[in-house]
C-alpha cells in the first residue's frame, strides 16, 4: 500500500506540475503582444528580388513587407541570406519593419529545392493536379505526413530554413486547399490542425515569429485556430473575385468581412490586398477598409514588382475627380462565400 501511495503522489505531482504548466503557457499566449499590432502599412512582392528590388524595398516606409524566401536569377533557385533579410528590415528612419516570408501549405512548387526530379515524372501520391492558373503549383494531400515533414520538423525542411535566414515570419498561402477536397467539416479541421502544429513548433523555435494566413476566413470559427494565428491577409475583399476590376457582390463582400471582424475582435490584424489601377476604386476601396480597421495594399495581381506607396495617396487625391462609374457603392450586408483563389 505505502507503494501505491508513493505512486498516487507521484502521480498529483505529475498532474499538479501538467496544471502549471498549461496555466503559465495560457498565461503567456494571453501576454504574447501581437507581432503586427503597430502595422499601418504593408506591401507584398513574390517576384525579381534581385539586388535592386531589396534596395527599393529597404528604402520603402512600409511597416510590414512579404516576399518569397528565395530568389531566381536566371531561373536557379537562390535562398535569401541573413545579411540581405537584415538590411529589408531597416526603414529609412531607422525603425524597424516586418520582413515576412511567404511559403504554401497547400501546394508543392516544382521549382523549390525539395521537390525531386522523379516527381516531374511520376508524381507521389500526395501530389494532386497541377494550378492551372500558377504553372509548376500542384495541389497537395496536406495532412499526409510526409508533406508535412518537407514543411517542418528538421533543419532542412522549409519553415526551419526559413527561420534561419532571419525572416520576422510566415504568409502561409493556399490554407484554403481544403476547396479542392469537398470543402466539408473533416478537411477544414485537417488544415486547422496542420497550421495550429505548424505555428506551435515555430512559436518553440522564435516565440515572437509573425504568422499571417492568407485567406481560407471560413476556418476563422475555431478558437485554436485563431488562437494559433496573428493575422489574416484577405485578397480581393472589395473587388476584383472575378480577376475583373470591378466591384464583388455585396453578399460575398459581407460574409467575408464578418468573418475578418469576428477575428480582429480577438486580436487579430487584418491585411488587404486589392488589385486595383483605378483611381476612384483605390480610393473607394481605402476608405472602406480604413473603416473596417484593416491595413490596405494594392498591386499588380502577378506580384512582380512593390507599389510606390503614393499610389493609394494618389488615388485618394484623384477620388474627387473620378468619373460616376467609380462612384463610391454603400457597403454591403447580405452573406454568401467567395471563390478561392491564389496569387
Amino acid at each position: 500500500m505505502r507503494g501505491l501511495n508513493v505512486n498516487m503522489s507521484l502521480a498529483r505531482l505529475a498532474m499538479a506540475g501538467a496544471l502549471l504548466f498549461a496555466a503559465a503557457s495560457a498565461a503567456h499566449a494571453q501576454a504574447r503582444d501581437n507581432p503586427f499590432k503597430t502595422a499601418k502599412t504593408w506591401a507584398f512582392q513574390l517576384k525579381n528580388l534581385g539586388a535592386a528590388e531589396q534596395a527599393k524595398l529597404a528604402a520603402s516606409p512600409y511597416d510590414v513587407i512579404v516576399i518569397d524566401s528565395e530568389d531566381y536569377p536566371d531561373g536557379k533557385e537562390r535562398a535569401l541570406t541573413p545579411d540581405e533579410i537584415a538590411a529589408m528590415k531597416k526603414k529609412p528612419d531607422g525603425s524597424k519593419r516586418l520582413v515576412i516570408a511567404y511559403f504554401s501549405v497547400g501546394e508543392a512548387e516544382s521549382y523549390r529545392y525539395y521537390w525531386k526530379p522523379e516527381w516531374t515524372k511520376r508524381k507521389p501520391a500526395w501530389v494532386g493536379k497541377e494550378n492551372k492558373e500558377w504553372k509548376e503549383n500542384f495541389l497537395v494531400k496536406y495532412w499526409e505526413p510526409t508533406w508535412q515533414n518537407i514543411i517542418f520538423g528538421k533543419p532542412e525542411a522549409f519553415a526551419d530554413r526559413v527561420l534561419a535566414q532571419g525572416f520576422d515570419g510566415f504568409y502561409i498561402d493556399r490554407a484554403d486547399a481544403y476547396y479542392y477536397f469537398g470543402d466539408n467539416a473533416d478537411v477544414r479541421q485537417k488544415m486547422r490542425d496542420f497550421i495550429i502544429k505548424l505555428t506551435s513548433y515555430m512559436r518553440a523555435k522564435k516565440p515572437d515569429v509573425a504568422i499571417l494566413v492568407q485567406n481560407a476566413e471560413e476556418l476563422l470559427d475555431n478558437k485554436a485556430y485563431v488562437d494559433a494565428i496573428d493575422g489574416i491577409a484577405k485578397e480581393d475583399l472589395l473587388f476584383g473575385i472575378s480577376h475583373k476590376e470591378e466591384r464583388n457582390k455585396a453578399d460575398d463582400v459581407a460574409e467575408s468581412s464578418a468573418l475578418l471582424k469576428s477575428a480582429q475582435a480577438s486580436g487579430k490584424k487584418i491585411f488587404v490586398i486589392e488589385y486595383l489601377t483605378r483611381a476612384g476604386y483605390i480610393a473607394e476601396a481605402k476608405r472602406k477598409l480604413d473603416d473596417l480597421g484593416f491595413v490596405m495594399y494594392t498591386g499588380p495581381r502577378g506580384l512582380g514588382a512593390m507599389v510606390d506607396p503614393n499610389t493609394i495617396a494618389n488615388g485618394v487625391a484623384a477620388a474627387a475627380n473620378a468619373p460616376a462609374s467609380v462612384a463610391p457603392a454603400t457597403l454591403p450586408t447580405a452573406k454568401a462565400k467567395a471563390a478561392p483563389k491564389k496569387k
